[in-house]
């Protein structure tokens, strides 16, 4: 080989190798790059001042698009319809394009090489500067990842990215808001039902109420629950924007709904059910079809929405029976017959937590949770029913005069708030109303079953109070062994009986911290119970467990049979008319034999 064909082929070598860097390496930026120019520049095209964006393209199956900006700053579609367009969406391709930065410009005289010719896209951005607008022809790709563009106005040709091809090649659905409807929570002040009775709320003072078919307080929270729903309530696909509204079944809504707030008003009307696909008939349908009257399309959303704004007069108005803060409550009353408990809250300790008393008419610690519950169940209780508005015929519900009252005074207030519970219906419901009101309600029974034990439900579940340093002796008898007695020794217990050695510390301490600590699961009583010894085996306890304290106090905890979900009776003997129920899974902890109680040298 001689050295003019090596030189030939050497310099062919160079040749193949900077074609491939030139077509077929990914370009990188060169030293300088940055300091390009970017399209906003160029053009003056501040993307905030942009308020108006026209795109057309060759590919027919892209529709010519249309988006305006309103005067706060969001986008709507014009064309081909009229429509809330997605913001950040819109916002986020303008900046893609506008902050491209202009690779090269040079002059060209034929278009068509460059794709310019018939543009794959054509952009028209418009500003708030006189209405003035640039137009932006986007042809073919060229070589490093470009593509062509040319301004209208302008003879000579730039390169940018080849991601603008992406960038505005959008459909009407890629910046479609898919927000159902838009509005401001803090300022809606009417909400309107028709499907087919006609119910209308408004809010007045910022609490809602009723004004048709009934002039009533609503149920705020059920309320504001539906507009927060609606808020953020998403188009699952955009249907159709066309006229035909039966196919759907929105030329006779199910339910037609409309809302006011600052902006003005805005309708929504909840068409057919969408038919499940096929194989899936037994599921039910998932999705309805939607149209907003405030704007052109047909959507199908999730088939909650049916739910959601199905609401009958019954579900939208306030069904709270009584009106108090249970928060300000500082005493309450309860009249049963000649009976009457009052609780007294008597301090708030750290964390909020409230210490009350009841005088019955001895003075007795009450259950705090117990207590929370009272006040929280009369502060929610709710009707499931409304039965009149009248007082003229109370008798009849037991209402002339209650079998029950409970008074609720509230801190810096000198009138209670009160409840009157009347007659019982076969239904499980209770018929109660508040003083003042002329509304006779039904409620269920649970919270009014607690009230009316009393002193039973209300009073501290705690069965003893001692400090277990001064227990001094202990005493276990049941009906299947001897008894066995621990007497303390200092520190230490010894088993006296039925033998006499020492005892084992840990397990007589066991028995003792759990005696201390006992809580009743509940009290019972005649009423609610069957107390008699046949049932609650109390005449002949399982167990029967004495502690004896330093002070000579003795106390007796004697313990019978489950009851039908599986608690023990159990009662002290000195108050054997008081009967509680223990928890099962106590009974094991406070059983013991001789075996565990002697110390391991005695075994």
């Amino acid at each position: 080989m001689n050295f003019r064909t090596t030189l030939f082929i050497i310099l062919l070598l160079i040749a193949v190798a900077g074609a491939y860097l030139l077509f077929f390496q990914n370009p990188t930026e060169k030293p300088g790059t940055q300091d390009k120019p970017r399209i906003h520049e160029v053009y003056d095209l501040p993307l905030q001042k942009i308020t108006q964006v026209r795109l057309t393209f060759s590919d027919k199956a892209y529709q010519p698009l249309t988006l305006a900006k309103d005067a706060d700053g969001s986008w709507k579609i014009t064309a081909p319809f009229q429509a809330h367009a997605d913001t950040t969406k819109v916002n986020e391709m303008l900046a893609d394009f506008v902050n491209k930065r202009v690779r090269q410009t040079f002059e060209a005289t034929e278009l068509e090489q460059y794709g310019l010719q018939t543009p794959s896209i054509t952009a028209e951005l418009y500003t708030d500067m006189n209405n003035s607008s640039k137009t932006f022809f986007v042809g073919k790709k060229g070589i490093n990842f470009s593509v062509y563009i040319k301004e209208k106005s302008e003879a000579d040709i730039f390169l940018i990215e080849a991601s603008a091809l992406d960038d505005l090649t959008k459909s009407p659905t890629d910046l479609r808001d898919r927000a159902v409807l838009k509005f401001n929570l803090d300022t809606v002040s009417e909400i309107q039902f028709q499907h087919p009775e006609k119910i209308v709320c408004k809010k007045e003072r910022g609490i809602w109420k009723m004004t048709y078919p009934l002039a009533v307080a609503a149920d705020s929270p059920e309320i504001e629950n539906i507009l927060a729903e609606l808020h953020s309530l998403q188009v699952s696909t955009f249907e159709a924007d066309s006229t035909e509204l039966k196919k759907y079944g929105l030329d006779t809504p199910r339910i037609r709904f409309a809302l006011i707030d600052n902006t003005g008003t805005q309708e929504l009307n909840i068409g057919a059910a969408v038919p499940p696909p096929q194989g899936q008939e037994n599921l039910g349908p998932r999705q309805v079809y939607v149209k907003p009257i405030h704007q052109g399309g047909i959507y199908t959303v999730s088939s909650d929405i049916y739910t959601l704004l199905n609401k009958s007069v019954f579900e939208l108005r306030d069904k709270r029976v009584l009106d108090f803060q249970r928060g300000d409550t500082i005493r309450f009353e309860i009249q049963r017959g000649t009976e009457k408990i009052v609780g007294i809250k008597t301090e708030t300790i750290a964390g909020n937590d409230e210490i009350w008393e009841l005088q019955t008419p001895i003075k007795i610690k009450a259950d705090a949770q117990a207590v929370s519950d009272l006040l929280y169940g009369v502060d929610s209780l709710e009707a499931v029913a409304f039965v009149s508005n009248s007082t003229e015929n109370l008798s009849q519900y037991g209402l002339k005069t209650p079998a029950m009252q409970v008074r609720f005074t509230l801190h810096g207030q000198k009138t209670p708030a009160v409840l009157h519970i009347g007659n019982y219906r076969q239904d499980d419901t209770v018929y109660v109303k508040a003083k003042g009101s002329e509304r006779v309600v039904r409620v269920k029974r649970g919270l009014i079953d607690k009230i009316a034990m009393g002193v039973t439900w209300l009073r501290d579940r705690q069965i003893l109070k001692f400090n277990i340093d001064d227990a001094i002796r202990l005493t276990l008898a049941s009906p299947d062994d001897v008894p066995l007695t621990c007497k303390r020794l200092s520190t230490n217990w010894r088993l006296t009986a039925p033998v006499k050695e020492d005892a084992n510390n840990a397990e007589v301490n066991a028995i003792i911290y759990e005696l201390n600590d006992l809580k009743a699961e509940a009290y019972v009583s005649g009423e609610t119970h069957d107390v008699s010894a046949a049932t609650t085996g109390l005449d002949a306890p399982i167990l029967q467990i004495t502690v004896e304290l330093r002070n000579q106090k003795v106390y007796t905890l004697q313990i019978g049979k489950t009851d039908a979900s599986g608690r023990f009776y159990s009662r002290l003997r000195h108050t054997s008319n008081l009967i509680f129920l223990l928890d099962a899974e106590l009974i094991p902890k406070l059983k013991t034999t001789r075996e565990r109680l002697r110390t391991t040298a005695g075994e």
